[in-house]
């Protein structure tokens, strides 16, 4: 099982958040084009993310490089809910019927959040109700209002973004975000976070380190890019006991789908990146 400080810091990064840089690099507010730009770029890298099936390769390693757990499973936001993670392969082997069962529960899991956040397919019609608000929930969205520019080099923008958070159970200010932007394309390059100090979370886990990075790509022009992989590690105590590990996040074999929830009516908000 991972633990859960790492599912904690593993969440950050495979929904969308992380660049390089340190506390140490001066940094400027951002002009109102450079605002734009990262707005943009933001957009332009998350909006279209429905609508690609993936496989995604998990490695979970020791900081000595001993393999503790590895999965391949095949997402495709096309099918049904329960059938949209199909696990291939759990520690080198078929997946039982109680994984299976678990990958059901995860997608199912997936379109209750989804379908909180949208209309129902009749609601702008006229004498409809209005559809009901979002469900509240621990949520961390990134700050698109206020990125400060940690270094322009020519093609590129360095930004450095804060995260907001909906309650104070979640120390958003103990991390430290950076997010490189292509000018050209305003396009999301790469985004790297770390942990700046050390936080509890649910009285049994204490965070001690992490750090993680995400890179983008694009797999077809016609399309904006996709997350292509994210690595990281993390140190923590679960229960006074410690824990540490080094994780990799690979996604190939890209198709084009039409998702399932366009037979609902969703409203994109700003990225999120932690509902736990």
């Amino acid at each position: 099982m991972v633990p859960t400080a790492m599912r904690f810091l593993f969440s950050l990064i495979l929904l969308g958040l992380i660049a390089t840089g340190r506390a140490e690099d001066p940094s400027r507010p951002a002009t109102p084009e450079e605002v734009g730009l990262f707005k943009e770029a933001v957009k332009n890298t998350t909006q279209d993310t429905e609508h690609w099936a993936y496989t995604e390769t998990t490695v979970m390693k020791s900081t000595k490089g001993k393999v503790r757990e590895e999965t391949v499973v095949r997402f495709d936001p096309s099918k049904p809910w329960l059938e949209q993670y199909t696990p291939l392969k759990i520690e080198g082997k078929p997946p039982t019927e109680k994984q299976l069962k678990k990958y059901r529960e995860r997608g199912e899991k997936r379109g209750e959040r989804i379908a909180r956040t949208a209309e129902p397919a009749d609601a702008t019609e006229p004498g409809q109700p209005a559809a009901p608000k979002p469900e509240k929930g621990r949520k961390v969205t990134l700050d698109l209002d206020n990125p400060r520019v940690l270094r322009d080099e020519g093609d590129r923008l360095i930004y450095e973004a804060a995260l907001k958070a909906v309650t104070k159970d979640i120390p958003v200010d103990k991390f430290e975000v950076r997010v490189v932007v292509g000018k050209t394309a305003r396009q999301v390059e790469h985004i790297s976070l770390r942990l700046r100090e050390s936080f509890r979370m649910k009285l049994v886990a204490k965070v001690k380190a992490g750090e993680a990075s995400a890179d983008f790509a694009v797999v077809d022009p016609k399309y904006g890019p996709v997350m292509t992989s994210a690595t990281g590690s993390f140190g923590a105590s679960l229960l006074f006991v410690p824990v540490s590990g080094i994780f990799t996040n690979t996604r190939t074999e890209w198709e084009r789908v039409k998702p399932y929830n366009d037979r609902l009516k969703v409203k994109l908000g700003p990225l999120e990146v932690l509902d736990f």
